[in-house]
């Protein structure tokens, strides 16, 4: 009898533990229902992105159990216990084990974020795969299709999601697509504060930004109020941009309007620095033998190449320059304005930009 007794339990402790086993997603990968809503919304037929989109959700959330199921257990053994838990001890025992679906998982995700990511740790990588059920690429493609239908307030819901989901982004880069979204859904409501909240966040990722040291040199330079220091601003600093210009852009407009003059011009400053660093790296990179030499040979050169001059007036570089100038000016380095103001008269890409230098050098 208690032997009867104890198979009968054995086998219901097997049904129960096989019955919560995720099975193995049959059908198509998360990314690729979300492919097919992102087309179904640039074709304008939002009902099925909608629709797609929470199948992506559902299909990631799938694929994320099951990850996680099959890396659980295949490190639960004392013998893979005992490795440790860096990747490089972990996996050889892993392969020995012919525990070969996990080591496809791991590899994959070392692959496409390195081991530095999850701190050379497997039981890392683990909580981050069951952490990464959430799926903000699909919510905010939600958020967006809310906004089109005039629901500001739940894409604004779905944007706080994806936003707060950034971690899990197949590509990293895309928080700053959320970031700016939200910022411009904030800007078109006329919500000031939650405005500049997003333009912080994204400047947040810059370390220009933060670097009070460097800004503090780039309004020293400045203030030696010379033709001299002029083309030493130029020729000295660099500052690669991370997603920021448009946002200091934005950032440097607020200040001004609010008569905050010096965070006004460490703002067109800043975002002049990191559009040239820009700008030269795209140049060097069609050009090995370009080398710079001064300001307006610099512009002169930018004219050749005309997706360099579209891509300026798309997030208003040239429009921020032109403030720069403006904004030294009210500081009261009027050499240092009335230089920029030549050297933007003579060569500037943009043709209206251009011609308000001239206008500018008129007036003085």
């Amino acid at each position: 009898m208690r032997k009867t007794t104890a198979a009968i339990f054995f086998a219901f402790f097997a049904l129960s533990v096989f019955a919560r086993a995720p099975q193995k997603p049959k059908d198509e990968f998360a990314y690729c229902i979300l492919e097919d809503a992102i087309v179904a919304f640039d074709m304008g037929d939002y009902g099925n992105a909608m629709k797609y989109a929470n199948q992506a959700k559902d299909a990631r959330r799938a694929e994320s159990e099951y990850e996680t199921y099959v890396l659980e257990n295949a490190l639960t053994p004392r013998a893979v216990r005992r490795a440790g838990t860096v990747f490089a001890d972990v996996l050889p025992v892993l392969e020995e084990r012919d525990e070969r679906e996990a080591v496809a998982i791991i590899n994959l995700y070392l692959k496409r974020y390195g081991k530095e990511y999850f701190n050379n740790n497997v039981n890392e990588m683990v909580s981050w795969i069951k952490a990464k059920a959430v799926y903000p690429e699909a919510d905010f493609l939600i958020g967006k299709i809310y906004q089109l239908e005039g629901e500001h307030s739940v894409a604004l819901e779905f944007y706080e999601r994806a936003r707060k989901e950034s971690p899990y982004l197949d590509i990293p880069a895309e928080s700053f697509d959320i970031l700016y979204t939200m910022a411009n859904l904030a800007k078109q409501q006329m919500k000031n504060e939650p405005f500049e909240q997003m333009l912080l966040l994204i400047l947040d990722n810059d370390s220009n930004f933060k670097d009070k040291t460097f800004l503090s040199a780039l309004l020293r330079t400045i203030d030696f109020d010379s033709v001299k220091h002029v083309d030493r601003f130029f020729m000295l600093f660099r500052a690669n941009p991370n997603h920021s210009l448009e946002a200091l852009y934005e950032l440097g407009l607020i200040y001004e309007r609010r008569g905050e003059s010096e965070k006004a011009l460490e703002c067109a400053a800043l975002g002049t620095i990191e559009a040239l660093t820009h700008m030269l790296s795209a140049i060097s990179e069609r050009d090995a033998e370009f080398k710079y030499k001064d300001f307006p040979t610099f512009l002169r050169t930018v004219v050749r190449y005309s997706d360099i001059v579209e891509w300026g007036s798309d997030i208003h570089v040239w429009d921020m320059m032109f403030q720069f100038a403006e904004r030294v000016e009210k500081r009261g380095k009027y050499v240092f304005a009335s230089t920029l103001y030549t050297y933007m008269a003579d060569a500037m890409p943009d043709t209206y930009w251009k011609q308000e230098a001239k206008n500018r050098l008129k007036i003085q």
